[in-house]
């Protein structure tokens, strides 16, 4: 049975001010590398959004800059697709959030939030699916699992060690899903991360359906 692949964490230049490349280059590295779509996550934080404008919607506008610069290159067989990687008040930890649409973000200010904790009745609110993005790289905070969704357990960010051995053995501890992803910013690793999906997605609701269901498969695996 074929599956797809789709790249599930991915910053651009457009959005993201830690990212080196445009999203029409990142689409097109991507389609030869035989990937079937990419979810891109820029970053969403007050810190963030603090260089994007005035005005939160000012700000979630630049935010979106990045995934509808991207949809230019959509195809039939390749889709673009909306994620975030969301940041607290409270630290520096980063969460990958599925499950919403453009509306979503333009009608509710995420940033405000302090901690997992207090934006978990959103999640459940709105069927979205929450991941601690790189949870043991130098900086993160430890987050209670009952919190979360699942971890990143493959992180393929070449200039970070984010001990992904340790968030797979972590993910296993406590019965958490499992997510592999480049965080590409700029070049790609050796082994670009990602998920196969059973079934050919088109938005990011549809991500979170699967991911919850567990119809995916790790492209990498942390041994």
């Amino acid at each position: 049975m074929k599956k797809y692949l789709f790249d599930t964490h991915i910053h651009t230049k457009e959005a993201s001010s830690c990212s080196r490349v445009w999203a029409a280059d990142i689409v097109n590295r991507y389609k030869e590398l035989g990937y079937d779509g990419l979810i891109i996550t820029d970053h969403f934080s007050a810190s963030q959004f603090k260089r994007h404008g005035e005005t939160y919607a000012e700000q979630v506008q630049k935010y979106l800059s990045g995934y509808k610069a991207a949809k230019e290159f959509e195809t039939e067989d390749f889709h673009i697709i909306l994620g975030m990687e969301l940041r607290f008040l409270e630290n520096d930890n980063d969460y990958l959030v599925y499950g919403f649409d453009e509306d979503f973000v333009i009608n509710n200010d995420l940033t405000r939030y302090n901690d997992p904790e207090e934006f978990r009745p959103v999640i459940e609110a709105n069927n979205l699916i929450m991941f601690q993005a790189h949870p043991f790289r130098i900086g993160m905070t430890v987050v209670d699992p009952e919190l979360l969704d699942g971890v990143e357990v493959y992180n393929g960010h070449g200039d970070h060690d984010s001990r992904n051995d340790i968030a797979l053995k972590w993910a296993e501890k406590h019965g958490l899903r499992k997510l592999s992803g480049s965080d590409f910013h700029g070049n790609l690793s050796l082994e670009p991360g990602g998920v196969y999906f059973e079934e050919y997605l088109t938005d990011s609701k549809q991500v979170a359906e699967a991911l919850r269901s567990g119809k995916y498969t790790l492209k990498v695996y942390t041994e």
